[in-house]
């Protein structure tokens, strides 16, 4: 019977240590997945709108979701402020220095037409049809990489 009870014991401590070491692990996986990712944001000096949502001048962080695609636009605080489908035009990732967010004027209004950046030049699907802004026509807002 002393020897069952000390059997259980040794088993117990061994996954005891199992599951401390697969907690260390995912910790130091989890930090340098952390230390490596970027955030893209943006200072947008003027209102803007992005299908249909009016968003305030401001900084906001940028998310381009790829695997749907999908681009958020968030507010500093983290709470998405709009999103929007986008449509690939160019796969070919852009340098970090050409990074932008691309507007749209129409009437005296900034719409967004699309984003250049880390996963290539994206419109938004509602826009995708429409010839790309040019001139007075066009806004450009830098994205930077923090």
């Amino acid at each position: 019977m002393l020897r069952i009870a000390a059997e259980e014991s040794v088993i117990n401590a061994k996954r005891q240590l199992t599951v401390l070491s697969l907690l260390v692990l995912s910790l130091l996986v989890g930090q340098g997945t952390a230390q490596t990712r970027m955030e893209a944001r943006a200072s947008i000096p003027f209102e803007f709108w992005i299908e249909g949502n009016h968003l305030p001048a401001g900084n906001y962080q940028i998310e381009q979701i790829e695997s749907i695609p999908y681009l958020l636009v968030l507010e500093p605080n983290g709470y998405v402020a709009a999103g929007a489908y986008t449509v690939a035009t160019d796969k070919d990732p852009v340098k970090d220095s050409e990074a932008r967010l691309i507007f749209r004027i129409q009437d005296g209004k900034h719409y967004l037409y699309g984003g250049w950046g880390p996963y290539g030049k994206h419109v938004l699907r509602t826009d995708s049809k429409l010839a790309v802004p040019s001139g007075d026509n066009r806004a450009e807002v830098p994205v930077n990489f923090h």
